[in-house]
């Protein structure tokens, strides 16, 4: 059986994903910003272009996604799995209060049901 991976939106240094790798190996998507307009041409179609292609082997319901860092690289990686059609995704969350990751289960039509123990 292939390990699950853990997608991270985009990486940020402030932050330790040591406590993910439980959950698979990590792939982060990109460490760089999508820019405000203007911006130089094909800028931002170079981030989005990463991220697509470090994502073609994410396989929903299987593998994890954390988001983290700016909103936008965030509601990019949504865009794209929405384009791709796909419905039924693992989201991991960090609690302070449990200073560990807690797993939601998203499913199109929208559901959310949250799971406490360690997948």
């Amino acid at each position: 059986k292939t390990m699950s991976k853990v997608f991270v939106t985009q990486y940020t240094s402030r932050m330790n994903f040591s406590r993910a790798s439980v959950y698979g190996d990590v792939v982060f998507l990109t460490d760089k910003e999508y820019r405000p307009h203007p911006c130089p041409e094909g800028t931002n179609d170079a981030l989005v272009s990463q991220i697509r292609e470090r994502m073609k082997d994410y396989l929903p319901g299987t593998d994890y996604i954390i988001t983290t860092g700016s909103a936008i690289p965030n509601i990019i990686v949504g865009m794209i799995l929405a384009e791709r059609g796909e419905r039924n995704h693992k989201i991991l969350k960090w609690s302070n209060r449990m200073e560990d990751y807690e797993m939601f289960h998203l499913k199109y039509p929208l559901t959310t049901t949250r799971i406490t123990e360690n997948a």
